[in-house]
């Protein structure tokens, strides 16, 4: 899409849902030339992980790229095709007796990530409303449980489809916008402790991650929502209150 494209997705999208952070759109580069002809891109000059550079594009508004280089470890780089995962990532060492009991369960663990092919030097995440990805891999949005809700039945609007979501414990990363890049399915994750503390995600929080294409069929099914009454914010109707009178008539017939 065109940056007025994008722009306009994205304010119909913070109409509806009235976010806290700027949707963010984000891709994968095999080379770093194509990189920095990102317009306005920040190449990093401290260490950065993806989540905090997608915390910096979502918070602050900035185009921001993390490097092979500037990231901590190779286990990080190779969820995100920045490094071959090798002997060393399968060990499990990494988390022993850390947030798993033993060796075995962190090798699981380890066994469990959805990684991307080792083929990028790196990514850039930028707000989608600025339109400096003009097909970005993956658009994510950080989101309430009912923000999220509606989305995601915004998204099933035209055409149900049952979805199905994973979590793999620390690096949720893994099952959401890495996930939805290899299978093209849009993914809900618990945000991980990392991306809490590193990348600024909220407590009350979610993550939804879906492809550009599917963000629009989503924002459109939102709307489309919106005109049958099925509106965000949900209003509560009461605890103590008889629900009759809160129902649509037609679902007193089933």
């Amino acid at each position: 899409m065109e940056k007025e494209q994008w722009n306009s997705l994205c304010q119909r999208l913070l109409q509806q849902l009235r976010l806290n952070a700027m949707p963010v759109g984000v891709s994968y580069f095999t080379s770093m030339d194509q990189l920095k002809a990102v317009e306005k891109v920040r190449l990093p000059d401290k260490r950065y992980s993806p989540c905090m550079v997608i915390g910096q594009a979502a918070r602050f508004g900035w185009t921001a790229a993390c490097l092979a280089g500037s990231v901590h470890a190779d286990y990080c780089r190779a969820i995100h095709g920045m490094a071959q995962r090798d002997e060393k990532f399968y060990s499990g060492g990494m988390f022993d007796d850390y947030y798993f009991q033993d060796l075995a369960d962190s090798k699981r663990h380890q066994s469990s990530l959805t990684c991307l092919p080792a083929q990028y030097v790196g990514l850039v995440a930028s707000p989608l409303e600025r339109g400096r990805l003009v097909h970005p891999d993956v658009c994510i949005v950080y989101a309430t449980p009912a923000q999220a809700f509606m989305l995601l039945i915004g998204w099933q609007f035209f055409g149900h489809e049952k979805l199905l979501f994973s979590f793999v414990g620390e690096s949720t990363c893994s099952d959401s916008w890495v996930s939805t890049i290899l299978t093209g399915k849009p993914k809900v994750s618990i945000p991980c402790y990392a991306e809490r503390k590193f990348g600024a995600v909220r407590e009350d929080e979610l993550v939804v991650s879906m492809t550009p294409e599917d963000l629009v069929r989503a924002v459109d099914g939102v709307e489309e929502l919106f005109k049958r009454g099925f509106r965000y914010p949900i209003a509560p109707y009461g605890l103590s209150n008889d629900m009759l009178a809160g129902l649509p008539e037609r679902y007193l017939s089933y």
